[in-house]
């Protein structure tokens, strides 16, 4: 479905919710531990959509700080909505996950999730993919030396180029489900899309750990 533009949203999610936006002018890149009033670990979504999966993390787990990246101003005037006033906790990056450099130093992130990223089906779009080992390498750059990433899907063909890609790549394999929310690493945290998606059939899910 074609997101619907809306004119203005970007100055109107600047003026509503500029708090939770991280400033471009004021980069805090290599100095994320100092951002948040609690110096924890940066646990990073890529694609947080319109919020509902890092809103309930950062209310579940307070004591880790969330970062929840999106490309489009109308779905992260959505997200900015519902977590407006969840807590101190999370801080949302307008941009685009091919930049991560741009915004953390090596080493600075303890956690990637990937909820249901685009699949780009056809073969010629491979590169697109999230979990394409163009992608992998930048994920490697700015995790830390014991780094996650926590992958969820309901296409299958992306679950199988996943697993391939990030076992060939710099990840090694410490959990894998192909009917994720019947298994004993269901934590009840979901997206708006998993809870459509859950009901039509699998959901797929791997945890990866960054090789030293």
């Amino acid at each position: 479905m074609r997101l619907r533009k809306i004119p203005g949203i970007g100055e109107k999610l600047v003026e509503e919710y500029g708090a939770l936006l991280v400033d471009e002018a004021k980069n805090p890149r290599g100095n994320w531990q100092n951002y948040f009033q609690n110096p924890a670990p940066v646990f990073l979504e890529i694609g947080m959509g319109r919020g509902k999966f890092i809103s309930s993390m950062a209310k579940k787990y307070p004591e880790h700080n969330f970062i929840g990246l999106e490309l489009r101003d109308e779905v992260i005037y959505d997200a900015a909505k519902r977590l407006g006033s969840v807590c101190s906790n999370v801080a949302i990056l307008r941009g685009n996950a091919a930049y991560l450099e741009n915004w953390f130093a090596p080493d600075e992130v303890q956690r990637l999730y990937l909820n249901f990223s685009d699949p780009w089906p056809k073969k010629r779009h491979a590169k697109r993919r999230l979990t394409h080992e163009n992608f992998l390498k930048l994920y490697r750059t700015v995790l830390s030396p014991d780094g996650e990433v926590f992958f969820r899907t309901d296409v299958r063909e992306l679950m199988e180029f996943t697993l391939v890609e990030m076992t060939n790549h710099g990840f090694s394999l410490e959990e894998v489900s192909l009917d994720f929310h019947n298994s004993i690493f269901f934590d009840g945290v979901t997206t708006e899309y998993e809870d459509r998606q859950s009901k039509k059939g699998p959901i797929y899910y791997g945890h990866f750990l960054r090789k030293k």
